[in-house]
């Protein structure tokens, strides 16, 4: 049997856990070959992620969810960094309010605020949303709480300023030339 045929597994060889009102979550990742997590708890169905700023995937409960990015045009109460998810009939936003926070939502609910760090911003982070920490509202259910915590995790908490993006763009590319 040839090498370039064999199935190749991925093993996720870090992990998190954070706090939920339903216990602890588990987050196991890897930022290589590409930045990918499953995040398990007790009472929440399974998400596997696919993890980027841009273009980010969720898989909750082993069925694909369609994420869509929000208005592509620049708007300065930065709805243009909205991601939305629906899941189950329900339609999940991940808004940011400020550069390192934002709101998550369930069907126009606040569910929970996120906070992240400024570091999450930096040239070469492959995990948007490992920093960030989320402060959930009362009446949430399990399935709220992994759809939220995914989206945080994937896409990040807040939205870079356009100071920052300049800056970054600069840091980026400074070295190639």
């Amino acid at each position: 049997m040839s090498v370039f045929t064999k199935r190749r597994s991925v093993r996720l060889s870090q992990h998190r856990v954070l706090d939920s009102p339903f216990g602890p979550i588990r987050i196991d990742y890897d930022r290589w070959p590409a930045a990918v997590a499953r995040m398990t708890g007790a009472g929440i169905p399974t998400v596997t992620m696919a993890l980027d700023r841009q273009h980010g995937a969720l898989n909750v409960g082993g069925q694909s969810v369609p994420t869509h990015e929000g208005n592509t045009d620049w708007d300065p109460r930065r709805k243009a960094n909205t991601r939305t998810a629906l899941v189950g009939g329900r339609r999940y936003e991940l808004r940011p309010t400020a550069l390192c926070r934002a709101e998550l939502r369930c069907d126009e609910r606040v569910i929970g605020h996120a906070r992240g760090t400024l570091r999450s911003y930096g040239p070469g982070r492959g995990i948007p949303g490992i920093d960030a920490r989320v402060t959930w509202s009362p009446g949430v259910d399990p399935t709220d709480v992994a759809v939220g915590q995914a989206m945080v995790l994937t896409f990040g908490a807040g939205a870079p300023g356009a100071l920052q993006r300049v800056l970054m763009f600069w840091i980026d590319n400074s070295g190639t030339r």
